[in-house]
């Protein structure tokens, strides 16, 4: 996972691809490594599909020429699963040179209830990277209470509008963790998918856990007492 964890501190969103398709080596690379990541919880059943750009439909897409679309039926963390699905998946299409995008408004051309995200990917036609220093993200202060080498990764993750929306409580070996079911605000309040922006936030503590040689167990305990305006929704371990 370390050529993973690396890339976590120079991704960068990008809204420019090259219109050449992949070859077929490429994508099978892709799903060969998205079927080696293990689920945030292990009952979690998720499907994913990479399409082209004539089968997906939405408003703003950026003209790319793949598209990874993850789908489960309703369980427990349904959308966390797949942003932390996603997300491994990401960053994996990052370490090999291509260029990626998280898209809230992407759907399969053919409506499914099950379709949950959508990434759109290919090679970069602008520049795919930056430095750290370049992320635009809260203090560390403001999402963790204790100092761990952990959260530099989890600090960086992406999340839709830039919310944010995660606390992490560290106790001992354990990571409890929430998020704001609403960022606030009337734009804020249209915004539906803060649990599946803490999948992904996950899916940094998962990868900075075995950068530093720490386990990684998730599971959903007792509810703990949340912050103020935070929900309780499971703890690493």
């Amino acid at each position: 996972m370390d050529g993973l964890y690396n890339k976590i501190f120079t991704r960068k969103s990008t809204r420019k691809f090259e219109q050449g398709e992949l070859d077929k080596d490429t994508l099978k690379k892709i799903g060969d490594f998205i079927s080696t990541v293990k689920p945030l919880l292990p009952e979690t059943k998720l499907n994913y599909k990479i399409v082209g750009a004539t089968e997906v439909k939405g408003m703003m897409l950026p003209k790319a020429p793949h598209f990874l679309l993850i789908y489960g039926k309703e369980q427990p963390l349904r959308r966390a699963t797949a942003g932390y699905l996603g997300q491994h998946a990401e960053l994996f299409m990052y370490s090999i040179g291509l260029a990626t995008r998280w898209l809230g408004g992407v759907k399969p051309k053919t409506d499914d209830a099950d379709f949950i995200i959508g990434i759109a990917f290919g090679k970069p036609a602008e520049g795919a990277s930056r430095d750290s220093s370049e992320f635009k993200r809260k203090p560390a202060a403001e999402i963790v209470n204790a100092t761990d080498p952990r959260f530099d990764a989890v600090r960086l993750a992406p999340s839709g509008m830039n919310g944010q929306p995660w606390y992490f409580i560290k106790y001992n070996n354990a990571v409890h963790c929430y998020y704001k079911k609403s960022l606030g605000g009337l734009v804020g309040k249209l915004y539906q998918m803060t649990d599946l922006d803490i999948g992904i936030a996950l899916a940094h503590l998962h990868i900075a856990s075995e950068h530093e040689k720490m386990p990684f167990n998730f599971s959903i305990k007792k509810e703990y007492p949340s912050p103020k305006g935070f929900v309780y929704i499971g703890t690493a371990e």
